[in-house]
């Protein structure tokens, strides 16, 4: 696997040519490893994406740990493959399809991703789409079959506090993820040259100059503006730091003011280490800002007064006013309603006629929750997806799902 690269020499200084290098490599195209992480520019495009000609298909599968023991995710591939193959009446769409969940299955017995909860694949041959995601969540199995990209289960994955930027930093040798909670991405790597520090030699102890030399402050630099443009192209919500003390001190120095409002805090692991080591010993400060932040969007939804709904339907009616400004919901909840294909308006029962419209164009959905997530992103509301034990036990007092109003 190859990671996008910077090589420094001891004279390198930051600069336009500099900044225009790691860009270059930021926003080349991620095509050398079979999986990655969901991004919100992927997503974006994916939902873009329509197939005029001939069905996209969209496949959910978990992998949760049972289900990777002896390969055991293969009955329950074969299972939904074969149901929605049988579902198929002309013979020639049934092949087509049969040929795409081969290439499907092919793909996740050649391999599976080292980390996450499940994949999901997005295939279509004629528009040369095919696209592999590892997800931190456990999403529903799931196949379907339209002329775009079935995406919605992916909003369960936006959560507002769950993107973030891990940079591992030494003098030598300096690594950038992108994390959701348990799951990791190495996206760039900078490469610097051993500097001998002044307070290591003799002379310099006598002189009493214990500074860092120049050209790794130069350095420190070069990795602040890199986390910058990490951070900004894909759209990162906090920044954790692995590094020892004095390169800390010196990244930190040279972040933007913007950048610096990013910082999480710290974590420490070896520099050179892999994936499942890195996404692990970040897990307890991801853990920490997520419970943190969760209770304090509740704090906020409980001081908001008449800014607020705070139960289901008045959720959903300010869904269908389009006021929401941020949407939090118990992660775990999933419930079937009803939509209106008229107006759009959400409920959580199942009746004739839509209370917001008066038409009687409604239709029974499986999960109603998806739906809410669903229109809240349309609405460019932010996501609050509550996971912590420390959250929930609120939320379950006063309701799994509720809203602050624009």
């Amino acid at each position: 696997m190859t990671v996008p690269s910077l090589s420094l020499g001891v004279h390198d200084r930051y600069g336009p040519e500099i900044r225009d290098r790691i860009l270059d490599k930021l926003q080349a195209p991620r095509a050398d490893r079979a999986y990655h992480l969901l991004t919100p520019a992927q997503l974006r495009a994916l939902a873009r994406t329509e197939s005029p000609d001939a069905p996209v298909l969209s496949f959910y599968l978990q992998l949760g740990p049972e289900r990777r023991r002896g390969g055991a995710w293969h009955s329950f591939f074969t299972s939904l493959a074969t149901a929605t193959l049988k579902s198929i009446r002309d013979r020639r769409e049934q092949r087509a399809l049969g040929d795409e969940i081969e290439r499907i299955e092919e793909a996740v017995n050649e391999e599976l991703p080292e980390l996450g909860r499940g994949v999901v694949f997005f295939v279509c041959r004629p528009i040369d789409l095919w696209s592999q995601i590892a997800v931190s969540v456990p999403l529903p199995d799931h196949l379907h079959l339209s002329g775009r990209p079935y995406v919605r289960p992916l909003v369960r994955t936006r959560d507002e506090h769950d993107r973030f930027v891990l940079a591992l930093l030494s003098q030598e040798h300096s690594r950038f993820f992108i994390s959701q909670i348990g799951q990791v991405e190495e996206v760039f790597e900078v490469k610097g040259q051993r500097v001998r520090r002044a307070h290591e030699e003799p002379a310099a102890r006598d002189r009493g100059d214990s500074g860092m030399p120049e050209p790794v402050k130069r350095e420190a630099r070069v990795l602040a503006e890199a986390a910058r443009l990490v951070l900004e192209q894909f759209e990162g919500r906090y920044l954790l730091i692995s590094a020892r003390p004095e390169m800390r001190t010196a990244f930190e120095h040279d972040l933007p003011k913007a950048v610096r409002q990013h910082v999480g805090g710290e974590f420490s692991v070896d520099v050179h280490a892999g994936a499942a080591e890195v996404a692990a010993a970040a897990e307890p400060a991801q853990r920490a800002i997520e419970e943190r932040e969760e209770l304090a969007t509740l704090q906020r939804l409980s001081d908001a007064g008449p800014g607020a709904a705070r139960d289901e339907p008045g959720t959903f009616h300010a869904l269908w006013e389009r006021r929401v400004l941020t949407l939090a919901v118990d992660d775990t909840l999933c419930k079937p309603g009803a939509r209106c294909r008229e107006c759009g308006c959400l409920r959580g029962t199942v009746a004739s006629h839509c209370p917001a419209c008066g038409s009687d164009a409604t239709d029974a959905v499986d999960d109603v929750v998806e739906l809410a997530l669903e229109q809240a992103l349309e609405q460019r509301a932010a996501l609050e997806l509550v996971r912590s034990g420390a959250a929930r036990r609120p939320m379950t007092e006063r309701g799994p799902i509720a809203a602050l109003l624009r």
